[in-house]
């Protein structure tokens, strides 16, 4: 009758002693992660990683929330304040993509300020890099505390590269298809274009020297020269390849001369506005240079037909074609 009520003490005071280390052992642990919280937007886990090891011993805890579309420069400090309002953070710290590395951006809620430092290298981030880019975002919070607004001249938002050229020029040479029964002739073009690398414009002029053109009847040759417009978009195709469809007006100036089997001469000189498409696609080299193919067609709006008498000398297709190889320059 002794034995029993002994063990059930003995079972109650081991319960209650695994109780109160359950709960001293929480208590450790919600201490140990009680300091200042700080928000991480990105999705890089050696970095959050880091920042973690590199923000702790100064009392603040990383609150990753995970991978949200990027603002606009103008909002980048709202928003970043936004998030650290509902999260009940002090800071903000965002790691974003960018076309040559990445970009870290720490925002301070007390200051209502943000830095922006540029990585130069690509996510996802190795061990030695991340560890670095912690101890880079640890340094931008404390310089948001400690340094006058004066000092602080924010950089720009997650920059996209090398500012993009404004003008480019370029010449080309290649092939000019006239008409059926005539050989393809040499053409020379030169191109300046308005924001090669965007959404721009271009004027180009195009001299196709001659063409033979020899029927029954007939023996000459045939030039044509061309001045156009065009809107242009450029597409990159990473690396360094970029693709610029077109379109446009034209304006051709169509020169036929030779003689007629009786010896008399014929000369012809004909104007024909034209809608033009066409296509470019560059490599990009050293020295702002770049290389590529380049294809454009013409719709002539009027089908050109040269005849003598009765007698039909030569019939200039509606679609005039011209491709070729293009070297050109950015400026």
């Amino acid at each position: 009758m002794v034995v029993v009520p002994s063990l059930c003490v003995r079972g109650c005071i081991n319960a209650l002693v695994l109780a109160v280390a359950a709960v001293a052992a929480v208590a450790a642990d919600a201490g140990a992660r009680s300091g200042e919280p700080i928000v991480f937007v990105g999705a890089d886990p050696a970095f959050s990683s880091a920042l973690d090891d590199a923000l702790l011993p100064a009392g603040m805890d990383v609150l990753p929330i995970g991978i949200l579309p990027a603002p606009a420069l103008a909002e980048f400090a709202a928003r970043s304040r936004e998030l650290a309002d509902r999260e009940h953070a002090t800071a903000t710290v965002w790691l974003l993509p960018a076309q040559s590395g990445a970009t870290l951006v720490a925002y301070d809620r007390g200051v209502d300020r943000l830095l922006v430092r540029e990585l130069p290298y690509r996510l996802p981030l190795s061990a030695t890099q991340a560890a670095e880019a912690a101890r880079m975002v640890r340094t931008m919070l404390r310089a948001l505390r400690v340094t006058p607004d004066s000092e602080l001249a924010p950089p720009p938002v997650a920059p996209t590269g090398p500012p993009q050229p404004l003008i480019a020029a370029s010449l080309g040479i290649g092939a000019w298809f006239a008409a059926p029964g005539t050989d393809s002739a040499l053409a020379g073009s030169l191109t300046v274009a308005w924001r090669p690398h965007g959404l721009g414009a271009a004027l180009t002029g195009m001299l196709a020297p001659s063409a033979d053109v020899m029927s029954v009847t007939f023996e000459g040759r045939i030039s044509d020269i061309v001045i156009a417009a065009e809107a242009r978009k450029a597409l990159l195709l990473p690396p360094a390849i970029r693709v610029t469809p077109a379109a446009g007006i034209a304006l051709h100036l169509l020169r036929l001369t030779g003689s007629l089997g009786g010896g008399s001469e014929l000369s012809s000189r004909r104007y024909d506005p034209a809608a033009r498409l066409g296509v470019t696609a560059g490599y990009a080299l050293p020295r702002g240079l770049e290389v590529g193919l380049s294809v454009s067609a013409d719709c002539l709006l009027q089908r050109q037909r040269y005849q003598v008498a009765s007698e039909e000398i030569l019939v200039i297709p509606r679609l005039q074609v011209v491709t070729g190889i293009v070297v050109g320059l950015r400026l």
